[in-house]
């Protein structure tokens, strides 16, 4: 899990400069980025106190379309510090899908080893 959230930020670094043709000039990729990161970040937080993959996942999602939903109306548009978008939020809500999906695929891996660990063990008895 740590692993794919040091991923999720490591490519957020690389495709934030601006040097790097990658980054479209109105920022789309960040927001898909953002999405996933804060998607990953708050589900992975609810799996430890909760153990259950599910609700994190969807919690996580929750969350981070919530963050990107909330982003663009009230700091974009109510309060007219940036430019409102309705595809950068769509973005974002995408994101965090990315991000809930990775969070679950990891969580299943992690599953998965501990699950052949005791079967292992259970088989050297």
């Amino acid at each position: 899990m740590k692993k794919t959230i040091l991923l999720l930020l490591i490519t957020l670094r690389v495709y934030s400069q601006h040097n790097l043709n990658i980054v479209k000039k109105d920022g789309s990729v960040l927001h898909v980025y953002s999405g996933a990161a804060i998607s990953a970040f708050s589900g992975a937080k609810i799996y430890q106190k909760t153990g259950k993959p599910i609700l994190a996942s969807s919690i996580g999602f929750f969350i981070g379309s919530l963050a990107g939903a909330s982003k663009e109306l009230v700091y974009d548009k109510a309060m007219h510090r940036g430019c409102y978008s309705k595809p950068d939020a769509l973005l974002t809500i995408w994101g965090s899908a990315l991000g809930s999906l990775c969070l679950r695929i990891g969580i299943d891996i992690k599953q998965k080893k501990e699950l052949d660990k005791e079967n292992f063990q259970s088989l050297s008895k």
